[in-house]
């Protein structure tokens, strides 16, 4: 794409609209719209370009004609100018109303610049410094036409088995609910409008962290006293912060799928809570209806979603498929779809982007990315996050006289990122041998390998030992 056609970095001004007033005005454009165009804002497309494996569209045709009919409502893991500049021009030029596409990303502990994973910088017990990252990551991703990242993860670890707790504040409900207004006052900044300034969406609600076994997706079955006391808290430290959107979890709990549980979504997240915001669902978690059972089809995962509240169906395709049709049959009413849409039609006008739909799309928007502050601020926040040991008999610092032995197939790989590491990539990464080398360049290192992660051969323990 030629970048003449993408705007120079400019900010033109952009309202900072009220709750009462986005809602005002959605309403009036919910007016406008068909059925088909409503449902169309209730869906996350994954185009065949974005960030992720598995369920994206890989027929660019069939991309186009979704966003240019409608269909779509916002987008999922697309981030840098000529991608998100692409999709949006499709969606405000030729989609028959030109409503504004919204673009959410996986920004969880760096954008382009890499911070210390979740759990890393609990570690450190700052929820300031914590707030300062975030800032600095939401800089980062708005400057990339990032609307909202998934982030934080707010699920209270129970069990060390569970493959996410490096994405968690770890155990403890009170470090949780501090780090949790943390991290949303970081990337939102108290204004959606800004240039600055990312929409946080809270996850995964609820208990996510308590499933069984540690495994994901799996069950949660616990008292609603051990709910409220432990695990509630979090989420709704996020929505007394002014969290734009909560993701349901992937688990059931006590029998009924979190993207289908009326009890969470509605009696305690709008009704205890209210919750102005919206619901979306983590990636295909609809379909999880049918793995555990609660739901015979695609169709009545629709149903029984859009009954207990959920407004926004990330990649999954039951609402686009099917709602209109359980409207046809009087098995759900239309309010419920206007109720859905009006939330994510607000959004969109609080973040700015119906003022410009081409917010923070520019061809040298890459200025913005890896500056000298910003990496500064990831050492800090590293250095802070690192839990000390005793020196027993004084063996930092190392003497000049002494060899420095580093064991480990992972201490000569440069895979050191981590899980969720947004737009980070390990290329760019040194591995710890070539650090310590580097830093200790008088001293005598050597390496061995071990072993390898997987497998039983034992042939590297020599070299090692």
């Amino acid at each position: 794409m030629n970048n003449s056609t993408l705007a120079t970095i400019n900010h033109p001004e952009i309202s900072k609209y009220t709750r009462a007033e986005s809602i005002k005005y959605a309403e009036q454009l919910l007016i406008k719209m068909t059925l088909n165009e409503k449902i169309g804002q209730l869906f996350q497309l994954a185009p065949s370009n974005a960030n992720i494996e598995g369920l994206a569209w890989q027929e660019k045709a069939d991309v186009q004609q979704l966003i240019a009919s409608g269909m779509a409502g916002s987008i999922l893991s697309v981030a840098g100018a000529e991608n998100t500049y692409q999709l949006q021009k499709i969606a405000v030029e030729q989609s028959r109303l030109g409503i504004p596409l919204f673009f959410g990303y996986d920004i969880i502990h760096g954008c382009s610049t890499g911070f210390p994973i979740n759990l890393a910088m609990a570690c450190s017990f700052d929820s300031e410094l914590v707030e300062k990252a975030c800032q600095a990551m939401a800089f980062e991703s708005a400057h990339l036409g990032i609307s909202l990242t998934f982030s934080p993860m707010v699920d209270l670890v129970r069990d060390p088995r569970w493959g996410r707790v490096m994405e968690s504040n770890g155990e403890d409900p009170y470090l949780n609910t501090i780090l949790a207004k943390a991290y949303v006052n970081g990337f939102q900044q108290h204004d959606l409008s800004s240039y600055n300034s990312v929409a946080a969406c809270c996850k995964h609600f609820v208990a996510y962290g308590a499933v069984e076994g540690g495994r994901e997706y799996n069950t949660v079955d616990m008292s609603e006293r051990e709910l409220r006391q432990y695990h509630l808290p979090g989420y709704k430290a996020c929505v007394d912060a002014g969290v734009s959107s909560i993701m349901t979890s992937f688990n059931i709990y006590n029998g009924v799928p979190a993207t289908a549980n009326e009890f969470l979504l509605r009696d305690v997240l709008r009704n205890e809570w209210q919750f102005s915001g919206f619901t979306i669902s983590d990636y295909t978690s609809s379909y999880e209806m049918l793995d555990h059972k609660t739901a015979a089809n695609e169709k009545e995962v629709a149903r029984q979603s859009i009954l207990a509240g959920l407004d926004h169906e990330m990649v999954a395709t039951t609402y686009i498929k099917y709602l209109q049709e359980l409207i046809t049959e009087g098995r759900v009413s239309e309010s419920l779809i206007d109720e859905a849409c009006l939330r994510i039609l607000a959004f969109k006008y609080q973040v700015g982007l119906f003022d410009n739909p081409y917010k923070n799309i520019y061809h040298n928007s890459h200025e913005y990315q890896l500056l000298p502050s910003t990496r500064n601020l990831a050492r800090e926040v590293a250095s802070k996050s690192v839990v000390l040991l005793k020196n027993t008999n004084n063996m930092l610092p190392i003497a000049t006289n002494k060899k420095i032995a580093v064991i480990g197939p992972f201490a000569n790989s440069n895979q050191v990122v981590g899980a969720w590491g947004g737009l980070v990539k390990n290329e760019s990464c040194i591995t710890l041998v070539d650090g310590l080398r580097a830093q200790y360049a008088t001293h005598e290192i050597v390496y061995a390998t071990g072993c390898n992660i997987n497998g039983n051969d034992r042939s590297g323990f020599a070299d090692a030992i």
